[in-house]
């Protein structure tokens, strides 16, 4: 048999692979294999839910394993907990405070499990629920308790995506001018004026209560710095109905409110909301006045937008 000796000039004539590359190319299809096997369920979910900003909260895969997700730092979203459908139902293991009074406004907090993107809905009507974020384990919930509300047990209900849950809480009634038992915990409520109000600040008669206004605006800035002003005075931003009701009375030469009818201004008041998941209109606020008592103009949540306000209380 004649041999063949390759002389050096050119490309060595090709061979069977080598047991080196061989296993070379296996782990590098085993580390592919891995890498696939690592990508968030994000990427390879059956079902992906998002809320109004459109960011992912909860994903439930092929095998029917839901995974929760929460709004880290910047725009991201972290993987906050992992189950089946049954585990991730929301829960509520607490509410406070656990008995509110009507014409009141009052910052709700639920604390539990697994509620992001959770909706509530009360049994009665006539609570305003404002602009709220829902974290995996608590939400603060703000709201607003017409005067007219009866009291009596309120069933509030949380709904997410994956499910629903129920707890309650206790409303006391306002006395419409009348007197209770001293045993009993009531408010006197009376749609005159206030006879008295702090500094700055005048009486304002109304159906649903009477109320003080400041005389001029107070605050520039977004919603949550004019609110939060009004807070540390021991105030509130005014609801629309109520600054509109100042307003009239202020044209009609009964009231010596200043600044009403040149500008939008703020108010504590919102639209309702539909469910925050795949929503296509998300909340919206509500300023008032530029054009007049009655003119109100809607503004996305979360907005950036400076408007003057003033406080009620």
């Amino acid at each position: 048999m004649r041999r063949y000796r390759h002389s050096g000039r050119g490309p060595r004539p090709a061979g069977p692979p080598s047991r080196t590359h061989y296993f070379q190319a296996v782990a590098g299809l085993i580390l592919l294999v891995t890498l696939a096997a690592g990508l968030p369920s994000v990427q390879a979910a059956q079902q992906t839910l998002k809320d109004g900003a459109g960011r992912v909260i909860y994903t439930i895969d092929d095998d029917g394993t839901v995974t929760m997700y929460e709004k880290s730092t910047g725009d991201q979203t972290i993987s906050m907990a992992t189950g089946t459908r049954e585990q991730m139902q929301p829960q509520v293991t607490e509410i406070s405070p656990d008995k509110i009074s009507s014409g009141s406004f009052t910052i709700l907090k639920i604390r539990g499990r697994n509620l992001v993107g959770a909706t509530v809905k009360f049994s009665v009507s006539g609570i305003e629920v404002n602009p709220y974020t829902a974290k995996p384990d608590s939400l603060d919930l703000p709201i607003q308790v017409s005067a007219t509300v009866p009291g009596g047990d309120v069933v509030v209900e949380l709904t997410t995506p994956i499910g629903s849950t129920k707890t309650s809480l206790k409303l006391s009634a306002m006395q419409f001018g009348g007197f209770g038992s001293s045993r009993q915990e009531k408010q006197t409520f009376t749609t005159s004026a206030p006879s008295s109000c702090p500094e700055g600040m005048v009486g304002v008669a109304y159906e649903l209560g009477g109320f003080c206004i400041e005389v001029d605006r107070t605050i520039t800035g977004d919603f949550r710095k004019a609110e939060r002003e009004c807070g540390t005075k021991g105030r509130r931003l005014c609801q629309a109905p109520e600054w509109q009701q100042a307003c009239e009375q202020t044209k009609a030469g009964k009231l010596a409110v200043k600044n009403m009818s040149d500008e939008w201004e703020w108010s504590s008041s919102w639209e309702s909301m539909d469910s925050p998941v795949n929503q296509s209109i998300p909340p919206q606020g509500i300023v008032v006045g530029k054009t007049g008592c009655a003119a109100k103009q809607a503004i996305p949540s979360g907005t950036a937008d400076s408007w003057p306000g003033r406080c009620c209380k």
